[in-house]
């Protein structure tokens, strides 16, 4: 017996030492995961979280009930401790991109994870539903990742309650606006803040909040729409010494945010405050941050220079002041930064600015890897010097005011360069063409130098390039055999602008291409090599003004993310492909001067997002589509010009409320003028200068962002007095309607006096009858009118002597009557404008209207007092007096006046000057009232 209780307790004890054992001898053996199963309940709760979730992609394809799948543990996102199995992250990161996400709602099931320690559902999609209140509960929880994960509604007031929450991301949802983060307040152990691009402009209290994180490392409020911070935020507390980081870029924070900012003076690692509202100077003070690595003051209204305190932050690492006013010399700018500042600097960005100066000597900035000093007033050449800077990665100096030579002396040690922009200067490459580069560049920028005639055989050895600008570069060359292989890594390419040869259809062009522009040269051959571009990624293909020809391949389907196909300037013909429907993404086509013909393929009309479309003088045939105006509802331009459409304008047309420009000047339309062309209302809203007409909310520009700019202008040309303009970056100013040399009839309908901001309308050469539109002079902005060759009839309205900006009009050949209304506006025109009006009268035309005869001197009565000599003596002084004032008024009416009649943008100006002189003479009276009324107050009180 007392043997048997001995082994029952030697058996229990070695039982105990195992059990105790176990998770050590897991841990020593490394084994982990692979032996420890996970709780049973967590794994229903698991499963059931699943069926709230629909999973497209098979993303949770391990998470199940089959035998080998029973160990939760093992499921993909799911990491349990290794020691008790217990779920301590779940992480269900969808892709960036939204190309995979999971869909459906949170399940409440997650509660039975009472370990859980980390969350992440970032960029799937829950369908624009509340954050639920429970994940309040999760008391374990350090980190929570809910970014772009499509949530709606309240942030929930019960986060607050998550006190262990150390990290915190919420951002790019869709929260209502939020009036206060005090919740936040709570969570006395967060380290990491991250909400942007959630809209905070009530969350007044913002910097309230955040003095009360004790241990706050890092604080990202980008794109919040964030109100200025308050100046009481400065003071009441005691600022944590642990802040290191701060993003609030892209918001409204003025000046007074430095204030704010000197209280982390000696824990701040990094500011960035790009695209915010700072003015004036920037405060000294910042200088006195010691630990400071990296400011980035981008896209503000800073003026000034540099504070000579930032030249003593010895651990300034990058410095970037881009797109502010800062002015004065660049190398003032340099030596502020030569004391210890040099010897850690390794970023600086001074461009787009004022900066003026040649390039100074860097050779003391021993840590200096990248220069940006683009789009200042630079001058002079680029020193050899910069030749010595063998660690040199990035050099911009584009669109400036250099010039000189640019050889291998000043590149030949620059092993790490690999961004190079030299673009928009007046510099010349002069390589030798047997010279190797020792550096591979990614991005080279090199419009507008002096590379040609001959093409750049350097180039040959660049496989690593990304993007590639040597457009408007005198290249004057066949395209070498070597060029045909273009590298795999090419993704913008732009040649834009040579006297280039070649075969397109020869070059094989990369699946990563994005950007191709060879427009303005002389390639040849068909565009079937548009069909060799299967990365299905390119948004932007400019063929234009070649000497391509052919038939278009019908393989456009290939291209589904082309935002702009500019084919205009060739000699293709044929139908357009009906594959251009699978451009639904499309924003410009143009297609002008070719020999396209056959109807528009209905397909197009899927193109829904075009906002302009140019066709003009080409063949095509048939009506004008009624689906135009039906389908593409945010076209901008419409240029029809020049082909052989037919019938009446549909009356569909008129839903096109963005557009600006209608040109339907193509010969065989016939049927009236559409009453409803008032729904233009783009035409009788200002216009803003824009750099095209594509782009986000209605913009005329579309910008690609890589790592430098370059925009796209879109142009097309304007018909006035017989002669073709072409308008690019100011196409945007215009509203144009253009219906000339038409089988028009009927009356201009009065309604077209409504669009308030018409540039140009050309109704000539038609058959239109009635009156000229009475309220026409309402029409303040036009600087363009034809209306000749129709059978207007009746008098000019006398409201068009209002029509200050006039500078071309052509009303002849109708059957015009009566008297030219009277004004400096109408008599400034030539004669011929108004010739083959029978009836019309008064100037400029030479015959007088009836009743303004001058009378016959002979008629006169004599004096029958015996005066006769006396008149005729009173006669000569009144000869002479008034030839003198005759005189006088010549000289002082066409010396003063005569420029304003017949110099257009003059006499627009004088105008303008006038109502602003009664303006300001209006403010200046009304500021003297108001200062009187205040020094009475004053004197009251």
């Amino acid at each position: 017996m007392i043997m048997d209780r001995i082994s029952l307790r030697l058996l229990h004890a070695f039982l105990m030492l195992l059990l105790h054992l176990n998770p050590a001898l897991g841990f020593i053996s490394g084994v982990g995961d692979a032996n420890v199963r996970c709780i049973e309940r967590e794994r229903q709760a698991l499963l059931e979280f699943k069926k709230g979730l629909v999973d497209d992609y098979d993303k949770l394809s391990s998470w199940g009930n089959q035998d080998q799948k029973k160990n939760c543990c093992k499921w993909k996102g799911v990491h349990c401790s290794k020691h008790t199995g217990h779920v301590l992250e779940l992480d269900l990161r969808g892709d960036s991109e939204k190309t995979q996400p999971l869909r459906g709602k949170f399940s409440s099931s997650l509660l039975e994870l009472h370990h859980l320690s980390s969350l992440d559902l970032s960029y799937n999609d829950f369908n624009m539903s509340q954050i639920p209140k429970f994940l309040g509960s999760f008391n374990n929880l350090n980190h929570l990742y809910l970014l772009e994960a499509e949530f709606g509604g309240t942030i929930p007031y019960e986060l607050g309650n998550l006190s262990h929450l150390e990290s915190i991301d919420l951002s790019a949802n869709n929260f209502n606006n939020v009036a206060n983060l005090q919740w936040l307040s709570h969570l006395s152990s967060l380290k990491e803040l991250v909400l942007n691009s959630i809209n905070l402009s009530e969350a007044y209290d913002w910097a309230d909040v955040v003095n009360r994180l004790p241990y706050l490392t890092s604080l990202s409020l980008s794109s919040c729409d964030l109100p200025p911070i308050a100046p009481s935020t400065h003071t009441h507390f005691n600022y944590s010494k642990s802040l290191t980081t701060v993003a609030l870029s892209d918001n409204h924070q003025n000046s007074s945010i430095f204030g704010w900012l000197l209280n982390f003076n000696t824990s701040l690692v990094e500011i960035n405050l790009t695209s915010n509202q700072l003015k004036g100077s920037i405060p000294d003070a910042l200088g006195k941050m010691n630990s400071l690595e990296s400011l980035n003051f981008d896209k503000n209204q800073l003026e000034g220079s540099i504070p000579k305190s930032f030249g003593n932050i010895c651990t300034l690492s990058l410095l970037s002041l881009s797109n502010n006013k800062l002015s004065g010399q660049l190398v003032g700018f340099i030596n502020i930064l030569s004391g210890c500042a040099k010897d850690s600097l390794e970023i600086l960005d001074l461009s787009l600015n004022q900066i003026t100066g040649s390039l100074p000597d860097f050779s003391t900035f021993s840590s200096l890897k990248q220069i940006y000093v683009g789009t200042n007033n630079i001058t002079g050449t680029v020193p050899e010097g910069i030749g010595k800077f063998h660690q040199l990665e990035v050099f911009d100096v584009s669109n400036n005011s250099m010039h000189g030579v640019v050889t291998e002396v000043h590149l030949s040690n620059l092993s790490n360069l690999w961004f190079l922009d030299l673009s928009l200067n007046s510099l010349a490459l002069q390589l030798n063409k047997d010279w190797v580069p020792p550096f591979q560049l990614r991005v080279i920028y090199l419009s507008s130098c002096k590379l040609g005639p001959r093409f750049p055989s350097w180039l040959q050895t660049q496989w690593n390039i990304s993007i590639l600008d040597i457009s408007d570069t005198g290249i004057s060359d066949k395209i070498p055999k070597w060029f045909f292989d273009l590298p795999s890594t090419l993704q913008y390419l732009d040649m834009s602008d040579n006297r280039l040869e070649g075969l397109l259809h020869l070059f094989v062009f990369p699946p990563k291409m994005t950007v191709l522009s060879i427009a303005k040269n002389r390639f040849s051959g068909t565009a079937s090599s548009v069909c060799k571009i299967r990365g299905g990624i390119l948004n932007f293909l400019d063929l234009s003004d070649n000497l391509l020809s052919g038939h278009l391949p019908n393989c456009f389907m290939h291209l589904r993310k082309l935002l702009i196909l500019n084919l205009a300037g060739n000699n293709f013909t044929g139908k357009i492909p009906s594959s251009f429907g699978s451009l639904s993404q499309l924003h410009t086509l143009n297609l002008r001067n070719n020999n396209f013909s056959g109807e528009l393929p209905l397909p197009l009309k899927n193109c829904s997002l075009l906002k302009f479309v140019d066709l003009g003088n080409n063949k095509f045939s048939g009506s004008v589509p009624a689906w135009i105006g039906e389908c593409l509802p945010l076209l901008n331009i419409l240029i029809l010009r020049s082909n052989k459409f037919g019938e009446s304008i549909p009356l569909n047309l008129c839903w096109l409320k963005y557009l600006r420009i209608l040109d339907l000047s193509v010969k065989n339309i016939s049927g009236t003028i559409p009453q409803c062309f008032n729904n233009f209302t783009a035409m009788a809203q200002k216009g803003d200068l824009f750099s095209g007409i594509i782009g986000s909310n209605y913009t005329d520009s579309y910008v690609f962002d890589y790592d430098d700019t370059q925009e796209f202008v879109n142009d097309a040309t304007v018909i006035m007095k017989g002669r073709e303009l072409e308008y690019g970056k100011y196409l945007g100013l215009l509203k144009i309607i253009n219906l000339a040399s038409n089988k028009l009839t009927g009356k201009v309908p009065s309604e077209i006096s409504s669009l308030l901001e018409l540039v140009v309308l050309n109704i000539s050469r038609n058959k239109l009858i009635g009156e000229i539109p009475q309220m026409i002079g309402q029409l303040k902005q036009l600087q363009s009118l034809d209306m000749s060759r129709n059978q207007f009839s009746n008098e000019i309205p006398s409201s068009m002597s209002e029509l200050h900006f006039l500078s071309d009009l052509d009303l002849s050949y109708n059957n015009l009557s009566g008297k030219i209304p009277s004004g400096t506006q109408l008599q400034s025109f030539d004669a011929v404008d108004f010739t083959g009006n029978w009836a019309l009268c008064g100037p400029p035309l030479p015959n007088k209207c009836p009743g303004e005869e001058t009378p016959n001197q002979s008629d006169q009565p004599t004096d029958h007092d015996g005066n006769e000599d006396n008149e005729k003596d009173g006669d000569e002084f009144e000869k002479w007096f008034f030839a003198a004032a005759g005189f006088g008024f010549f000289i002082g009416f066409w010396g003063i006046c005569g420029p304003l009649l017949f110099k257009s943008s003059w006499r627009g100006a004088y105008f303008l000057f006038l109502d602003d002189m009664k303006d300001w003479l209006y403010a200046t009276k009304l500021a003297m009232c108001m200062k009187r009324l205040r020094w009475k107050f004053k004197k009251q009180g």
